[in-house]
């Protein structure tokens, strides 16, 4: 094996659309000790405080478990749409970047980083610990008010993923204190924007409970205090983003409709398993972001569509 010519791996990276930072894997003990520190101060409510102790419990891939390094990437991700026949009119909805290819396209980092780490005779895989402080600290990022990682160049329109290797890091490797946007220190368009306001202007913690995210990826009711007028997007919420000044600049690709037939749009609405449909309606689902969850899906669109 030989020693990587990093910046040469990261142009290969880049090439096939990542935007990366490499860090020794001996820092994963402070980004433990970093999440863990949010999880002790007790500010964050139960289900975001139990969703970072399974992040923070992250493991090595059993493949590497002698890692040597993380790679840790973002890559832009486009707006999805869907064309929806639901008592017979057609609605269209809309999904933020980061849903569409959720599960899978983090695969594309390792595939690519693989194959740029070959000629060494060095591996990769995909590997999953806190990403958002992961980028913080390498200095992928920066956090905006609204707890959201920025890249430059993308935005907040991308999703992160990362990958561990038996590759030595570069020893001009960066890390350090998570830094937060510039502007947002004389900045509030996100905490004006934010319809349950979650983003506060005496802490830097997004106080998760009264986030329209969080409500819309949990399939529990949803609770009182939600107006159901705030409802804009199949999952999650844009409101944030769309108001950022830092986005402004920043070039949002948005994908091609898929259209759904009245058979499939009330199947989607019935929250029908992925093994009850076809594999043409799967397809779709998968390429604008639908396939996240049968069952919030359809309670999220019962609520944004008023059906």
């Amino acid at each position: 094996m030989t020693t990587p010519d990093w910046t040469r791996v990261l142009d290969d990276l880049a090439r096939a659309g990542w935007t990366a930072r490499v860090v020794a894997a001996g820092r994963m003990d402070d980004l433990r000790g970093r999440v863990a520190g949010v999880l002790a101060s007790g500010e964050l409510p139960g289900p975001t405080a139990e969703h970072l102790g399974e992040e923070v419990a992250f493991t090595w891939p059993a493949e590497l478990p002698q890692a040597r390094s993380v790679v840790v990437a973002a890559t832009p991700r486009p707006l999805t749409r869907a064309t929806l026949s639901v008592g017979g009119a057609e609605r269209e909805i809309v999904v933020p970047p980061h849903y569409a290819g959720y599960h899978t396209v983090p695969d594309g980092l390792a595939v690519a980083l693989a194959a740029a780490l070959a000629p060494t005779g060095h591996t990769a895989a995909r590997f999953e610990p806190p990403l958002k402080t992961l980028a913080a600290c390498s200095g992928l990022a920066r956090y905006g008010r609204n707890n959201i990682t920025y890249v430059p160049g993308l935005g907040s329109y991308l999703m992160l993923a990362a990958c561990a290797t038996d590759a030595p890091p570069p020893a001009d490797s960066v890390w350090g204190e998570p830094r937060q946007l510039d502007r947002c220190e004389r900045c509030s368009a996100c905490l004006r924007a934010c319809p349950g306001g979650a983003i506060r202007a005496d802490r830097f913690l997004l106080q998760t409970d009264l986030c329209l995210t969080t409500v819309n990826e949990d399939e529990a009711p949803f609770p009182d205090w939600v107006d159901p007028a705030w409802h804009h997007c199949a999952v999650g919420c844009l409101r944030c983003q769309q108001s950022c000044p830092e986005n402004a600049g920043v070039e949002l690709r948005i994908a091609p409709p898929e259209s759904f037939d009245a058979a499939e749009s009330a199947a989607i609405l019935a929250a029908t398993p992925a093994d009850g449909i076809g594999a043409g309606t799967r397809e779709k689902l998968s390429r604008c972001g639908l396939d996240y969850s049968p069952a919030l899906i359809a309670r999220n669109l019962t609520a944004l569509l008023g059906v």
